[in-house]
Parts: structure tokens; sequence; C-alpha cells
């Protein structure tokens, strides 16, 4: 179908692609961002910077280079050269999100007094680290040639202050509001704007040494140095909104603090759970965990969450937040915790069409630019316009409560978790059917409101968009999950009867379902029902999302695990969003046929619960490939849904996926943990380890500082001869019971 034909009851395509341009989605930019660019990042602050460690201009203006906070761009240039020459990329290294570091070589270079510089005789190494709302680099600079040389060590920089909307071509950019720069000779400049809302910004660069020039655009460093010479310029670079606050050395001991931040990268890793026995897994699995550190951001009184994903979407996000933390659990509980109580935070209160808020629903995005004060987006700074985040809400505070035993928040939070059922019993079902959906056609938001939320993600067979309300069949999996997450917690919390009625609305849910989803001819459930109960008979990942949530008939599960794993679905390096047989399969399309780690991870969970041993661990494998394939051995938003060739070493990339990304920096910790069947009970003092699975090619494994409630326990996994898995412990903290659970119609 053509996109200027309409469909009955829904917007047509045309006006969906450009509803999904000018209205804030959480998709992915036009907007290049390059996923080897080195990232830094602290507490909201985040650098994106390329090989060299610069910021060209060329490519902060088409892409996702710069410093941001806040949703605006406080740096779009900062470029280093030596004699007025960029310089080679020798060697770059991410530390724990807050620190990082580039090794330089110079090129052939001229002197002024007609000499020639031969290349790599000098060699410059930028360390850079945050601390309190501020980046440090120190450029150190080196002669290793014979003679003495003179060099003129060059920084321009610029800041445009654009909010990221604008960057991203979603909103239009405002009439300059940058005001004249405040240079302090020699040390200190200050690039400044309002913003249309009389907002004060800066940014503040401040210099160890003095410059030989200086103006608004550019430093000037002449340094003459002796063979085997050495020179350190320190820069501090500081974001200012509000008020400009005094000066601030950029003389602190700036190689203390880099040790500083390196001992809390190897903290944070101490702090979690750790895997060791196959060296790529460890290195896929410190890169995971070191990327949700640095993704980790503060947000009132101290907590927690993390954010979606670098660059455009360093904000919290309900869904992504929520199933991130839920999946870093067996890690590092303490994450969800956190989480849920800023979600909680932002729970809606009241009714507003333009912010598609409704009492008891949790936030879909929340953003903090010029915009969102300005309220010219819904996010505003909330915005609500998901379907799913509520019941994940509730999953991941009884996920939480499983692996922490903390009680206390589930009865703090008390007053959420009847707000959040009271949206779902009032708001949740458009048409009265009994399924939860979304409406399909909102004035200031998005089309499609569940994971997949592209203006075009949510297909029928012939290619055409269905007519809302559209309940997805994996909303419905979370619903019956929530309901029976928030049944316990009720209990816990005192409410045994209404315990009851939830769990007796999950059981005649997950009937119903069954009836209206499965698709013998499919031979899977199907991607959603419309408007009037019809069926949109596509074959698309959602349907492992069920699995996951427990809703599925146990015959029906264990045919989805085959339908997903045959070659329309399975590419080798994952399970595709959509089947390569439907009509709008793309495989570099964002929701229509590419791979989505964190989606695979929640499905390999799905067929792990119901038994699937052999599906899971062929899925895991094909992520641990992909993962081991790329730089730095880190999993991005998403990637080409491709077929893996013979001799293929990684995926095909996506052009502008986040990376890193929350969900999918979680997404092998997650899939390692229900690979090896944790299944906690902080609240029993109790670990069982449900029919465990090694990844094929791994015969020892082991787990150290596995904490459930006040317990803590080592764990390994050993394959024996007969191909099956046991596991043996030692608890080393706290009381603790393991039960080692066989897999079904085994005796124990």
């Amino acid at each position: 179908m053509s996109s200027s034909e309409t469909l009955s009851g829904t917007l047509t395509e045309l006006q969906h692609r450009c509803r999904e341009r000018l209205l804030t989605t959480h998709h992915a930019s036009q907007v290049h961002h390059d996923a080897d660019s080195i990232v830094l990042a602290d507490s909201g602050l985040v650098l994106l910077s390329d090989a060299r460690g610069d910021v060209p201009a060329c490519r902060a203006q088409s892409g996702g280079l710069g410093l941001f906070y806040r949703d605006t761009r406080f740096l779009s240039a900062y470029e280093l050269t030596l004699n007025g020459v960029p310089l080679v990329p020798l060697s770059s290294h991410e530390g724990g999100g807050a620190w990082a570091f580039h090794v330089l070589g110079n090129p052939p270079l001229e002197t002024t007094g007609g000499g020639r510089i031969a290349p790599h005789t000098i060699a410059i190494r930028r360390d850079r680290m945050v601390d309190e709302g501020a980046i440090h680099e120190i450029i150190a600079v080196t002669n290793f040639g014979a003679t003495p040389v003179y060099l003129s060590l060059g920084l321009a920089f610029a800041a445009d202050f654009l909010d990221v909307f604008v960057i991203r071509g979603i909103a239009e950019p405002p009439a300059s509001m940058c005001r004249p720069a405040e240079v302090t000779q020699p040390c200190r400049v200050a690039l400044r704007a309002q913003a249309r809302d009389g907002m004060q910004q800066a940014t503040i660069l401040e210099f160890s040494l003095p410059a030989a020039r200086l103006t608004d655009e550019m430093a000037q460093f002449d340094l003459l140095l002796d063979s085997g010479g050495q020179c350190e310029l320190a820069v501090a670079i500081m974001p200012r909104l509000g008020a400009v606050g005094a000066p601030r050395s950029a003389n602190t001991d700036l190689h203390g603090l880099l040790e500083e931040r390196e001992r809390e990268g190897r903290a944070w890793l101490d702090s979690c759970a750790g895997v060791s026995g196959e060296p790529v897994l460890e290195r896929i699995v410190r890169r995971s965990l070191l990327d949700l550190k640095l993704l980790r951001t503060p947000l009132h009184g101290g907590y927690h969450y993390l954010a979606g994903g670098i660059p455009w979407f360093a904000t919290l996000f309900g869904r992504d937040s929520a199933i991130s933390a839920l999946e870093v659990c067996g890690w590092r509980a303490d994450v969800a915790g956190d989480t849920a109580q800023v979600l909680a935070r932002y729970q809606s209160e009241r009714c507003d069409a333009y912010r598609d808020a409704e009492p008891g629903k949790i936030p879909h995005e929340l953003r903090q630019g010029t915009l969102a004060r300005l309220g010219e987006i819904p996010q505003s700074p909330a915005y609500y316009g998901t379907v799913d985040a509520t019941p994940l809400f509730l999953i991941l505070l009884g996920e939480y409560v499983s692996w922490s035993g903390d009680v206390g928040l589930a009865e703090a939070l008390r007053g959420n978790i009847d707000a959040a059922l009271g949206w779902i019993e009032r708001f949740g079902d458009a048409d009265g059917d009994g399924y939860l959906d979304y409406r399909g056609a909102y004035d200031n938001g998005l089309v499609n409101q569940g994971w997949k939320d592209s203006g075009v993600a949510i297909v029928e067979a012939d290619g055409s968009l269905p007519t809302p309300p559209i309940a997805l069949c994996e909303v419905q999996g979370y619903l019956y999950r929530a309901w029976l997450t928030a049944a316990r917690l009720l209990e816990l919390t005192g409410d045994a009867p209404r315990a009851r009625s939830l769990e007796g609305r999950a059981a005649r849910l997950r009937e119903r379902f069954e009836r209206d989803f499965w698709s013998e001819r499919l031979g899977c459930y199907v991607l959603a029902l419309q408007q009037g109960g019809r069926p949109v008979e596509v074959v698309a990942s959602n349907a492992g999302h069920v699995l996951w949530s427990g809703i599925a008939a146990p015959d029906h599960a264990r045919d989805v695990a085959r339908r997903l794993m045959q070659k329309d679905m399975f590419s080798g390096w994952g399970i595709r969003t959509l089947s390569s047989r439907e009509q709008r399969y793309n495989p570099l399309s964002y929701q229509l046929g590419s791979v989505w780690p964190h989606d695979n991870a929640l499905i390999l969970a799905g067929f792990k619960h119901y038994g699937c041993n052999s599906e899971a661990r062929q899925l895991f494998a094909a992520l641990h490939d992909a993962a081991g394939g790329l730089r730095g051995h880190r999993l991005p938003e998403l990637y080409a849904g491709f077929e893996r060739g013979p001799g293929e070493r990684q995926p095909v990339r996506y052009p502008v996926a986040c990376s890193p990304q929350a969900w999918a920096a979680a997404a092998m910790p997650y899939a390692l943990v229900s690979l090896l069947g944790l299944q906690p009970d902080a609240l029993e003092h109790r670990l069982r380890i449900v029919d465990p699975s090694l990844p094929a090619g791994i015969d020892r494994l082991s787990l150290a500082r596995v904490r459930v409630g006040t317990g803590v326990v080592d764990l390994t996994f050993l394959r024996s001869f007969d191909d099956n898995v046991g596991v043996s412990w030692q608890v080393r903290e706290g009381p603790l019971v393991i039960e080692a659970v066989p897999p079904r119609g085994q005796a124990p």
C-alpha cells in the first residue's frame, strides 16, 4: 500500500513518518553517531570524542560528538594541533566511564626555522577524567628526538549550546543566543549564551599554563622541549547553567585524581558479582558492568538510574531504565532499588493530554534542556507515552525484592504500587476488551507505545499499518507478570485479599490470551490484536517476550522457541525483530528486521523458563560471538539483521545505534544469569539453581560474590562427561541456602 492511502481509523504511514521526525521519539536519530567514539561520562556529564580525543567541528555538526550536559551541547568543537597540524591517533582506551586516554604521534612537521620534525618523534598523551561537574585533561608532550624542538600546541574550541532535539533535527534551531566570550588572559576563557528562557549557559576553559595567545576560539601554547624533555598542560572544561561560578584552579592534582577514578572503576567491579573461566566472556561482562557504571546517573536525593544510551538518550527512560536495572539485579541489585524510587518519583498524579499523562502512569522519558523548560516538547520535564513502563515498574520492584529481600522499599512505595495498578485498571484498556493497549493517535506523542516505538514498527502481513487500539502480545505478558508480582508485594505488605484477587485476574488473562493470541498458522503468538480484536499475524521477536513473562502455555512456549530459531528469525547473530519472510522485513531497519541484544536476552530468559535449553545455549553463543567480535566487546543498542556468513567475526553495524546503551550493556550479564538458572528468594534466604546450562565450548565457569539478601556466595559450574552441568558453592556471608534443582523429569 502506498503512503498516500489511508487506513480506517489510523494515521497514514506518511503521517506516521512525519510525526516520527517532528515529535520526540525514542528511536535512532538520523544524525550519525560513530560507535567507535570514545565516551567519557559521569554524573550526567557526557563527552564524546574521536580517536584523537578531538571534537572536530565538521563532525560535531553532523554527528553526536561534543560535551553534553542536561540535554544541551556545551562543547561543539575541541581540536588539538601541533604546529597547526592534526595529530596521528595511535591508541585510545575508555576506562571505567569516568576516565579515558588517547595516545597520539606527530605527522611530518615543519618548524618555524624551516626545519623538519620526522614522524613520531613527538608523542602526545591525553588523559581525561570527570570530577565534580568538570572534564579534566592532562596533555603530556614528549620529545623523543635527538635535538631540542620548538613546538606550538594549539587548542581550538567552540560551544553552540544547542538542545539535543535541535541536533537530532527534530526541532528547529533557535536564533543565535551566544554572547561575547569572556577572555581572562592568559589562562581562562568563558564561552557564554543565554537560552530562550533566559537561562545563562557557559562553558569555562581553564589552563594550567599561560597561553601565548588566547581568544574566544583558540589557545596557543609555545613549547621548547629538549631531547627527552616533556611538558604537561592541564585543561579544565566546566559547563555551567545559571550564574557562572567563581574560577577554579586547573592545577588540581590530576594524576592523583586519575588514580582515584581508576580505583573507583575497580571498586565498582568488586561491588558486583564477577565471572571467571572463559577469557572472552570475562571481558564482555567486564565491559558491560563498566558501561552500566558509565550510564549510572544521579537524580534527586542520591538515587541513581541507568540512562538510556549515549549520545541521544542520556536521560531517564521508564521502560529502558526498568528493564536495564532488572537485567542487572543478579550482579548488583541496588541499581534496581534506586531505579524504582526514581520512577516512582515521576509517576503521574494527574491527566495531561499534552504529555499523555494519567494518574498512576510511569513516565516514558525525562528531559531537562531548553525546549523542555519552555514546554515546547511533551518531555517537559516528563512525557508518559508508553503502555508498558507501568507494568514493568511493578516487575522491577518485585525482582529487586527477590534479590535483596528489601520489603521495606515495597512498603515505602505501596502508594505507587496501588497507583500503578489503578492506572492499569482505569486507563490501560481503551476498548474494554480486557487487554492492555494504546490508542495509536496522539496530538503530541508517539504513535507506537511498546518497546518497538518507531512509527512503522508494528505492521500487518501485507505491509500496512494496523488499526488502533493496539494490544501487543508481549504487553499482555508484562501485565500477567506484573499482576502476579504485585500480588506477592501486596501480600508481603499486608493485603492478602487483594493479592488473591490479582492472582485470579492473572489466571483469567492467561486463559483468554491463549485463545486470542495463538496462531496455529504462524506456529507462534501473533504480534498484536488491533481494533475489533483482529490479529496482526506476523512473526516477530515480541513473541519471545511472551515466554519471558510466563504467560505462555508450556506446549505453545516450546513451539515459539522452535519457531524463533528458524532461519528467517535467527540470523546467526541473534533473533531478528521481524521475520525475513515478512513483507516489511529490512535488516537495516530500526525495528523491522534488525537484532537487539536486550530483546534477545529477554527471549533467552524465556527459553530457560520453559526448559528450552538447546535454544537458549544457541542464542547465548550468538550474542557471545557478536560481543566478542565488536570493538571493546561492547554490544550496541542494535545491529543489522543480515545472515551470518562463514568466517564473519562481527555483525553488520546499524549506523546510528546508541553505544553504550543501558539495556544492551545489561543483556549479556542477564543472559548468563538466566542460562545458569539462578532464581533468588532473599526473603527465604534461598538461591535456587534450576537446570543450569553452560555455553558451548565452556566446561567450567565460576560466579563470585553473588548476593542474595544479606548472603553472598561463590558458585562453580562444571560440565560432566555425560554433558550434564553440576554446581558447587561456598557461602561467604550471611544465612543462605543453595538448592540445586535438576531438569524436569530427572531425579535429584
